[in-house]
């Protein structure tokens, strides 16, 4: 009677275990550098682990746009540019795929948005510059909204500039 307990138990460990395995086994598992084509169109020229996006790598999204740049476990890490479709660019840091740390957003036109980005958003003292360098704006932002000029630490007033509606 003991035996047959035993024998359940341990046919219950195997199918628990079996059922844990990487998805990938094997064959089946890229590891290395390989090219994919999605079903949508986009396409990935990069480095995989296990069958998931590790190591340096560029994204050609089906819109036009690119990223290339660092991965970690499938997520855009570390430096990277982002290049969209009408000119645009982003070079700065990523943090489990979004822009996290210094950045510059240049525009198409010229201008470049110089700051801190946290979960997507430019949050905190940024600035923006022509293409000539010159200063254009300088003051405070939050969640990518520009909320005013800051004021320095011996100021105690403040400007409001009201954002056209």
């Amino acid at each position: 009677m003991r035996s047959k307990y035993l024998l359940l138990f341990f046919l219950y460990l195997f199918c628990l275990c079996k059922s844990n395995q990487k998805i990938c086994d094997g064959e089946n598992c890229r590891n290395g550098k390989f090219q994919v084509i999605y079903d949508n169109g986009d396409r990935f020229d990069g480095e995989f682990f296990e069958d998931i996006k590790h190591g340096y790598g560029i994204y050609y999204y089906s819109n036009g746009d690119v990223f290339e740049g660092e991965y970690q476990f499938g997520y855009k890490e570390g430096p990277g540019v982002y290049r969209y479709a009408n000119g645009d660019k982003y070079i700065g840091l990523y943090s489990k795929g979004k822009r996290q740390g210094l950045g510059k957003y240049l525009y198409c036109d010229g201008l470049i948005l110089d700051g801190y980005w946290e979960n997507n958003h430019l949050q905190g003292n940024a600035k923006i510059v022509n293409a000539k360098g010159s200063l254009v704006l300088e003051g405070t932002w939050k969640d990518s909204r520009w909320i005013g000029i800051s004021p320095t630490s011996s100021s105690t007033n403040t400007v409001e500039i009201p954002n056209p509606q």
